[in-house]
């Protein structure tokens, strides 16, 4: 499979709009079904987008060809609706979360959903990444390895 980038635009002042409302993010990661090709992969991503435009949640997922890593983040009921639809998904197993905490304001403000195909050494890096509070870490050499911060240098 290629790459597959699929982002709208729009929600550049979502925090506005929702005012102060508590945000929440969770990062999880998983493991695809058998079977799963580019068509599958792009529905799951439509369906995402959709659902999340109504329910205020933005994020990102990459995946691997075998795993998936995705980060949500959203006011507490539209990120209770998007965990229970990937909880629901028949798409995955092995669901693990690595993260899920308060934020103070969106990382990835501009995107309902992208998914991003990516070698398996990047999820590996950011599966070992420090995730716990949603923020960044460095690790002894002053390198920076958090998960989120990974992944904003990855989306761009």
């Amino acid at each position: 499979m290629g790459k597959a980038s699929f982002h709208a635009t729009g929600y550049s002042d979502l925090n506005s709009l929702l005012g102060r409302r508590m945000l929440r993010a969770v990062v999880y990661r998983s493991v695809a079904v058998p079977g799963m090709d580019s068509a599958r992969l792009e529905r799951i991503v439509q369906g995402a987008q959709r659902f999340n435009r109504m329910a205020g949640v933005t994020g990102a997922m990459l995946f691997d060809g075998s795993r998936f890593l995705q980060y949500v983040e959203g006011p507490d009921d539209g990120i209770e609706g998007a965990i229970g639809r990937i909880r629901a998904s028949k798409d995955h197993d092995r669901l693990h979360t690595m993260g899920d905490a308060r934020i103070d304001a969106r990382r990835f403000p501009a995107w309902d959903m992208s998914c991003l195909m990516q070698p398996n050494t990047v999820l590996d890096r950011l599966f070992v990444a420090h995730w716990g509070s949603l923020d960044h870490a460095l690790d002894e050499a002053g390198d920076p390895v958090g998960g989120v911060l990974l992944l904003r240098r990855l989306m761009g």
